[in-house]
């Protein structure tokens, strides 16, 4: 009987302090287990594992001053090192958003420094950053890019960069070489992007991907968003797209809401619009022959190139203190950009089956294809596309205007 008694005063003295070095760790495993199934992060805090870092460590070291019962010492040790390997395998998710572009007045004449109104929409390009560390024995980070979009993958080994890859990849790479100080050789990082602005339509799709991609380097490796830097270090990005881009699709996409734009003055304004339509003609579009189609005309005719391009400038001005007679204010505008030849027979065509209508349109952007905007309060969509069903218009979507600018999401 003594002998069960001992053997049992021992077995339990063993789980005793079994559950005293293991109790730390177990309530992690669920949350673990399931960090690892959802791939979400969220609500898992790094300062609650540093402070019981902290703890530990401080423990460790008073028991070399003075020892305790050794369980309290294997328990801190253990803990130490299952934070440890738990911060190593987590991964550290990031996920932005920033909008797309309009410019409401000054198409063209911002090139020549006259001032231009831009506003942000209500479309966004989202961006999901995650850094994992890689399952197998490899010694060099890797890329994964995943277009959602258009269904592309391209997986890059970042010791063995080339110079092939398609120009998006390109840029990933240029903001990928500011940062690669932050990245251990063993990571892998995963980009996946998902867009509601068109590509190629002038609504500023190339600036909000550059938006979003320095914006998540910035949130993953500095814990904030920089705006200032953000928005710089996009605009290089941007010039690696279209060569001297002006910089304003970059600073509406970073900043948001309206903004006044010229090289002089980059000012933000509160200014929206309610019933804004934007028309995708579906007419490709080339913003490099209409910038040299109007460079062209105004060196030909510089008395009169000088007299429309400060005609376009005084139309802007009256869109921001006027906004009530913003309808005529298109039509005048519109009016201009076609004496600078950037319209087309098709567009003039499309505008004048709106203004039938009343539905008030003009060019935004280069012109010579890409998309209209049109103020209307009466008409859906679908009855503006029956109104337009001779002219394969590509597609309508009726926006908000001034919106948040590069922000952090929760959810991709």
């Amino acid at each position: 009987m003594a002998e069960i008694s001992s053997i049992f005063a021992a077995t339990v003295r063993v789980v005793s302090q079994a559950l005293m070095i293991f109790g730390g760790v177990v309530p992690y495993i669920p949350q673990y287990l399931i960090i690892k199934s959802s791939q979400n992060a969220e609500g898992f805090s790094n300062y609650v594992c540093l402070t019981l870092l902290i703890a530990n460590i401080l423990r460790v070291e008073f028991w070399f001053g003075k020892h305790f019962e050794t369980p309290l010492l294997v328990q801190s040790i253990v803990m130490i090192l299952s934070i440890k390997i738990t911060l190593l395998k987590m991964k550290k998710t990031v996920i932005v958003s920033s909008p797309g572009k309009l410019i409401i007045g000054g198409e063209h004449a911002v090139v020549y420094g006259r001032r231009a109104l831009v506003t942000s929409i209500g479309m966004r390009l989202y961006m999901q950053l995650t850094e994992e560390e890689q399952t197998n024995e490899s010694t060099s980070p890797l890329l994964k890019v995943s277009f959602q979009d258009t269904n592309q993958q391209h997986l890059i080994d970042l010791s063995n960069i080339q110079n092939s890859y398609p120009i998006e990849i390109q840029g990933i790479l240029f903001v990928y070489n500011r940062f690669k100080s932050f990245v251990s050789d063993r990571s892998q990082l995963n980009i996946q992007v998902h867009s509601e602005i068109p590509i190629g339509a002038g609504l500023g799709s190339s600036a909000a991907f550059s938006v979003c991609l320095v914006g998540c380097f910035y949130l993953l490796y500095h814990k904030t968003l920089n705006r200032e830097d953000i928005n710089e270090l996009s605009y290089k990005v941007e010039c690696i797209f279209h060569g001297t881009p002006s910089g304003i699709d970059n600073t509406i996409s970073t900043y948001g809401q309206s903004l006044v734009y010229c090289r002089a003055v980059k000012k933000h304004i509160n200014f929206r619009l309610s019933n804004l339509a934007i028309i995708d003609t579906g007419i490709p579009k080339s913003t490099k022959r209409m910038v040299e189609l109007v460079r062209l005309f105004v060196e030909s005719n510089q008395q009169e190139g000088e007299r429309i391009l400060n005609d376009v400038e005084r139309c802007v001005d009256s869109m921001i203190e006027h906004s009530e007679q913003i309808g005529q204010l298109f039509q005048e505008n519109q009016q201009l950009l076609k004496c600078l030849g950037v319209s087309t027979l098709e567009i003039d065509n499309i505008i004048e089956i709106l203004a039938k209508k009343n539905i008030l349109a003009k060019i935004t952007g280069a012109g010579g294809g890409g998309c209209l905007i049109a103020l209307t309060s009466c008409f859906t969509k679908d009855q503006i596309l029956d109104l337009l069903q001779d002219n394969h218009i590509k597609s309508i979507a009726f926006v908000e205007c001034g919106v948040e600018g590069l922000r952090e999401e929760q959810t991709f």
